[in-house]
């Protein structure tokens, strides 16, 4: 009987060594921490990349004109209406230093009357593919264009002249596509949001392209975008030295419209 205690005892105490040796290890040992997944490296010129992405969801559809008014930094109204389809009249106006003047174009068989991209007829514009890929195929199509027109610019020097395409009868896909083609040159630098010279908040995007002088004075020029369009909303000149704002272009209306053109009360036809 009293072996049988003795093994008792000495079992019991190995337990309690083990128990004892577990809970040491226990407390000594860390308590696991979740180290968190880093986030993503935002891509660059993600904020072009996340407008699009809001405005590809967009409808505008088609009517009789595509009409564009534009102020500028002498106060001059420039006031636009393309038709859709060929056989109509383009129709201008212009109000500046208390004088305007109006006039039709005629038909111009559909054009559309920009070419600083290419020679867009209205029907080319509705045509131009909204997926990346396919759409930067055009524009290098049309950079291969005007280097047979005796240019000599690489895609990359193109590619600031395709911010025009913002203010063009695209649909908001296009547009949307246009955003991402620039986002991804390497000239294009995304300067956050900043009140235009209009007073509306818009996305400043630097697309790379030359400074220049204007009245003498060396400037840099900003392209604004529309926050909730994608559209092309102002390019602005700002002075290297100091950064005043030395001239803008801003557009005012930019859409589809079946309303008539609308001529200002004492504007004489010029032709």
């Amino acid at each position: 009987m009293r072996r049988s205690w003795l093994w008792a005892a000495v079992a019991t105490a190995a337990v309690v060594a083990v128990v004892v040796a577990l809970a040491a290890n226990l407390a000594l040992a860390p308590a696991p921490v979740l180290t968190p997944e880093p986030s993503p490296k935002p891509r660059p010129n993600q904020a072009m990349l996340d407008l699009a992405a809001r405005i590809e969801k967009l409808h505008e559809p088609p009517r009789r004109y595509w009409r564009t008014s534009r102020m500028f930094s002498n106060k001059t109204l420039n006031e636009q209406w393309v038709p859709r389809s060929a056989g109509d009249q383009t129709m201008l106006w212009r109000m500046g230093g208390g004088k305007c003047v109006w006039s039709f174009s005629g038909d111009q068989g559909g054009k559309y009357g920009d070419a600083t991209v290419a020679d867009f007829t209205m029907a080319d514009l509705a045509a131009l593919p909204a997926e990346t890929e396919a759409l930067e195929r055009k524009f290098r199509e049309y950079n291969r264009i005007w280097n047979e027109r005796g240019f000599r610019d690489s895609f990359a020097e193109f590619a600031p002249v395709l911010g025009n395409m913002l203010y063009m009868p695209i649909s908001p896909q296009v547009r949307a596509g246009v955003l991402r083609v620039l986002a991804g040159q390497p000239g294009t630098r995304v300067h956050g949001t900043a009140i235009d010279p209009l007073g509306r908040e818009g996305l400043v995007v630097d697309l790379g392209g030359e400074g220049g002088t204007f009245d003498d004075v060396p400037v840099r020029y900003r392209l604004f975008i529309n926050l909730q369009n994608g559209a092309w909303q102002a390019n602005v000149a700002y002075a290297v030295k100091g950064g005043r704002i030395v001239s803008y272009r801003a557009t005012t209306v930019s859409g589809w419209t079946d309303v008539l053109p609308r001529i200002p009360k004492s504007c004489p036809r010029k032709g």
